[in-house]
């Protein structure tokens, strides 16, 4: 796989169409009324809390963000029962996994089946409220916009990691990059676009943010804009186009 600044050398003029928002292919569904009755009565439509012992049954579709391990899971369905455990199909995979003897990012899809809920594996699954996706596909960024770095193949931008460390912020300051997702701590932030500012940190703006507060319950949200410090941040990946098309 090309490196993030190879990558930037050879595509900065790429204008191929993508919004992230094609992750999630359908609008938010609950397929049975009885389940649409309980989830009324969730903060944040929140299916799945392995540290809450949170677990609503039944079939799922929609915008849906899962936390796998240190990776992210994007998918539009999710199957819950007592019987079968846990079942996401045909989800994207997006971390980093050990290449030799580096880490390289990666987008994947595929089938996931949790089958024992305290294996603690899967952390939690939100379905994302649809007025908050509504805001999130309102501030999509035009892709004709001049100067907007889209990928052909998912990239690491940053690894906080102290045996195979990443860091390309310097390299691509004040650069426009599409399709960040950042693994934060106690929180994932998927954005339309990011921005490396003077002082090397990410702005990311229109964000959906995943995260637990200051009491460890989970929270969903929209900003126009978020600036993070990289001292707190666990990795962002910036997703390729070819990756994501399904």
């Amino acid at each position: 796989m090309a490196s993030l600044m190879d990558t930037k050398r050879k595509n900065y003029e790429e204008t191929i169409t993508y919004d992230l928002k094609n992750l999630f292919k359908k609008r938010v569904k609950i397929i049975d009324v009885n389940y649409y009755i309980v989830m009324k009565h969730i903060n944040n439509f929140i299916l799945y809390d392995s540290m809450r012992d949170l677990k609503v049954n039944g079939e799922f579709t929609g915008s849906i963000i899962s936390k796998y391990q240190d990776k992210v899971i994007f998918s539009d369905n999710i199957k819950i029962s007592e019987s079968e455990g846990i079942i996401i199909s045909q989800g994207l995979l997006v971390g980093f996994e050990k290449d030799l003897d580096k880490m390289t990012a990666f987008s994947k899809n595929s089938d996931f089946h949790f089958e024992d809920s305290n294996d603690n594996l899967l952390e939690y699954s939100v379905l994302i409220p649809e007025e908050t996706m509504e805001k999130y596909d309102q501030g999509q960024f035009s892709n004709d916009f001049p100067y907007t770095i889209n990928l052909l193949h998912t990239a690491g931008l940053l690894l906080n990691d102290y045996r195979f460390k990443i860091n390309h912020l310097d390299f691509f300051k004040g650069e426009i990059l599409k399709n960040p997702v950042s693994l934060i701590l106690k929180g994932i932030i998927i954005a339309d676009r990011v921005v490396i500012d003077h002082n090397g940190d990410p702005v990311f703006y229109d964000c959906l943010i995943v995260g637990r507060d200051e009491n460890d319950e989970l929270n969903i949200s929209y900003e126009t804009i978020v600036s993070v410090d990289d001292k707190v941040i666990e990795f962002i990946i910036i997703l390729g186009i070819e990756e994501l098309k399904i």
